[in-house]
């Protein structure tokens, strides 16, 4: 009678603890589509919309700036749950700043994001693919321009990520990246028993294609031979400085650099609070990867048509 008894409890405990591990998995993928608000033209920036396919066929959305005699191309990466205009990291505002010193800009959203395609968060497994897709996209443009990425959050994570197999990347300006996104999960979720959350990163892998090992820039720091400048908050609450910091040990690269803004509290967000001071670090650092001499005679370069907004 006993063994009666206990057995459907222990079937209801297993269907019960896989629920609650499933219902995590489907959290951890799940994406915040927000949406698109403003454009370049908003700040009096002539600007395309574009659309490009990834090589798994998705479409994402984006806009080229041109800023004529550019020396490079600066592709904004947005932060995991934002789009490519995110107002909370002043986007719009970095793109015109970026134009406005002379270089071309090209910003788009993520897959699951903004007005791309795409219906989950892939924690950055397919993530990748889409900052691989902007590369080329560029590169097929504006070659042989160098090429700037400047990621915020999950958007610098990615960038750190695809940047040692690109060789026409100049240099990374990563505000605030996740070192790991399995470790970040761990923290955010902490109260999770380990068991569980390993389960939940089961389910996140064959049901949801999210990979919690996936994005983990801190495996492949030490091949990146590009520059980088990293940016992060003391206090980040998001993603804490010990991230970046971990990262930073992690890397022997001589030409990599480290900004932390002591006794700065936020998430990407001190371009918002100190905009003069934030662009101006991040143009002596392209200075120095990119220096103004480098000049692309006009006639390789090919002819871009750009349209005003509205």
């Amino acid at each position: 009678m006993v063994l009666l008894f206990a057995a459907p409890v222990l079937l209801i405990g297993v269907i019960v603890y896989l629920g609650v591990a499933l219902y995590f998995a489907e959290l951890f993928t799940r994406s915040k589509r927000t949406r698109v608000q403003g454009t370049p033209g908003d700040l009096d920036i002539r600007f395309q919309d574009v659309q490009f396919l990834t090589v798994d066929r998705t479409i994402l959305t984006g806009w080229f700036q041109e800023s004529p005699g550019a020396r490079a191309t600066v592709i904004v990466v947005h932060d995991r749950d934002g789009n490519r205009a995110d107002h909370r990291h002043g986007l719009l505002q970095i793109q015109a700043d970026y134009v406005r010193r002379g270089f071309n800009v090209f910003s788009f959203d993520l897959r699951g994001r903004g007005e791309s395609t795409g219906r989950r968060d892939h924690l950055g497994t397919t993530e990748r693919i889409d900052v691989q897709a902007a590369l080329a996209y560029v590169r097929q443009r504006t070659s042989p321009l160098p090429m700037v990425l400047h990621g915020f959050g999950f958007g610098a994570s990615l960038a750190l990520h695809v940047a040692p197999g690109a060789t026409d990347v100049a240099g990374v300006i990563a505000d605030s990246p996740i070192a790991s996104m399995r470790d970040l999960l761990r923290y955010r979720y902490w109260r999770l028993p380990d068991s569980t959350f390993r389960v939940a990163c089961w389910f996140s892998r064959r049901v949801f294609g999210g990979d919690t090992k996936a994005l983990a820039p801190l495996n492949v720091i030490g091949e990146l031979e590009a520059a980088v400048l990293f940016i992060h908050s003391e206090v980040d609450e998001v993603v804490p400085e010990s991230h970046t910091l971990n990262l930073c040990a992690a890397s022997l690269n001589p030409k990599h650099e480290t900004w932390m803004l002591r006794h700065f509290q936020g998430h990407c967000t001190y371009y918002v609070k100190y905009p003069r001071e934030y662009l101006t670090r991040c143009q002596e650092f392209i200075d120095k990867i990119v220096p103004a001499r480098f000049l692309v005679p006009a006639e390789t370069l090919p002819t871009i048509r750009t349209i005003q907004a509205g």
